[in-house]
């Protein structure tokens, strides 16, 4: 959910500037008017015709110097004049539009590239999340569910009667998670699962994450496990080494955590 929050972040921001430009470009064509600007330099760089500006005192009381790339016949006419119709929302002097401006498309460049990029990495995480959300059912028995999920093969709780719904070999959307049976204690540098019989196991990886009542285990694959502490301490700390023995539940995509086990 954090990376997919990131990945919309990152599509307002970088779609702002571009969002920004044109609803400008919306209130100058609607709501602008035509005013005569002081030209105060003109160039011609590799073809491109380059003027430099001063809007009217009454309009622009602080008389900032603006820059803009005109068409050559625009540019002809303000170098023989030393004036340039500029039209201008009033009240908003940096909104406004010289006469003759050659469209920048760089904002709108730089908007489909980066949602090119977005979308490319948007496609990647969800992926990601179908492989781990994803698993394929192995067999399953009255409460209990045998499923391989990242390569692992493991056997859950599931909720009361939630098995008819599911048949070996089909995949099921879900997620996995451990009710501990006691305390989270920092232990050996070791990884994995270690069936004790059923769906009862002890865990064993490194804590990347905690909060009351829940930690977040990485094994040495990159499969993170949920563990719901409850009542119990956790007094292993972040990036600790620690061994957790719980039941290992399944709790289907629709169903709250709370739903299995």
């Amino acid at each position: 959910m954090t990376r997919v929050l990131v990945v919309l972040a990152a599509v307002f921001l970088v779609n702002l500037p571009f969002a920004h430009q044109a609803l400008t470009d919306r209130e100058i064509s609607s709501s602008g008017k035509d005013v005569e600007a002081a030209l105060v330099k003109a160039r011609t760089i590799d073809g491109d015709h380059l003027v430099e500006y001063r809007l009217p005192r009454s309009v622009d009381p602080s008389r900032r110097r603006y820059s803009a790339r005109v068409d050559a016949t625009t540019y002809q006419q303000a170098r023989e004049s030393d004036v340039l119709l500029v039209r201008v929302v009033p009240g908003k002097p940096s909104a406004h539009r010289p006469a003759g401006e050659v469209d920048n498309s760089l904002f709108a460049l730089v908007a489909v590239t980066a949602d090119v990029v977005l979308l490319v990495v948007g496609v990647l995480l969800w992926r990601r999340w179908r492989r781990s959300s994803q698993h394929e059912v192995v067999a399953l028995e009255e409460g209990e569910i045998t499923l391989v999920s990242r390569g692992h093969t493991l056997t859950a709780a599931t909720p009361p009667g939630w098995v008819s719904r599911a048949q070996p070999g089909e995949r099921v959307a879900g997620s996995l998670h451990l009710v501990a049976d006691g305390e989270v204690l920092p232990g050996e540098q070791l990884s994995g699962f270690e069936q004790l019989h059923g769906s009862a196991y002890v865990v064993r990886g490194r804590v990347v994450g905690a909060r009351v009542g829940r930690v977040q285990l990485e094994l040495d694959d990159g499969f993170r496990l949920s563990v719901e502490t409850g009542t119990h301490r956790i007094r292993a700390d972040i990036r600790d080494s620690t061994e957790v023995r719980g039941t290992l539940c399944f709790t289907p995509s629709g169903l709250s955590s709370t739903g299995a086990g």
